[in-house]
């Protein structure tokens, strides 16, 4: 037991929250899980303003979150999975890009011995109300969508347009989301 990081995703930065183990809060403690947002984090930018390629992170990001999992001592990661509509896309491949270029620059932030989550509120993910198969899996997932003529179906049409000062809130709506389901 210990800290959990929650991070956001999103095309231009991560939002950081983190949220320590009610247990590990003591007496006086509020009851209840808490998450508290950090400064999210830039993707492609430096400290000194200079970009990145698109489909790189940038070395202060992988240098920032070092310094935040050693001096809070993270243990784990609750990343924000974006689902849209019941369905992946875009958002989702972009947050599987950004975990696996952090993986490759660093060897000390997700680890065997820290590793992450990918965590999404279904109940804001889909309109899906059938009951889940025998394994627990949605049964959306398996359903033809309606098809309408001239209709066309786009990852892009989904885009979450988050502003850089809620990428933390976000990251730490699903930390306190996944805190009350796991804790």
């Amino acid at each position: 037991m210990g800290v959990v990081m929650g991070l956001d995703i999103t095309r231009e930065r991560i939002g950081v929250a983190l949220a320590e183990h009610p247990d590990l809060r003591g007496p006086c403690a509020t009851r209840g899980p808490e998450s508290f947002p950090l400064d999210s984090i830039s993707l492609r930018q430096d400290r000194n303003g200079a970009l990145c390629k698109k489909s790189q992170v940038n070395e202060d990001l992988v240098s920032e979150l070092e310094a935040v999992v050693k001096q809070h001592r993270v243990c784990a990661f609750v990343v924000n999975w974006p689902i849209q509509e019941g369905r992946t896309g875009e958002q989702c491949g972009k947050v599987l890009q950004v975990l696996d270029a952090v993986i490759d620059k660093s060897n000390c932030v997700v680890t065997s011995k820290r590793p992450f989550a990918l965590w999404c509120n279904y109940a804001n993910a889909s309109n899906d109300s059938s009951p889940p198969d025998e394994w627990g899996r949605s049964t959306c997932y398996t359903q033809l969508r309606d098809y309408t003529p001239g209709m066309s179906y786009s990852s892009k049409s989904a885009i979450r347009r988050e502003s850089s000062a809620n990428a933390s809130m976000v990251a730490a709506n699903v930390l306190h989301d996944w805190v009350e389901n796991h804790w």
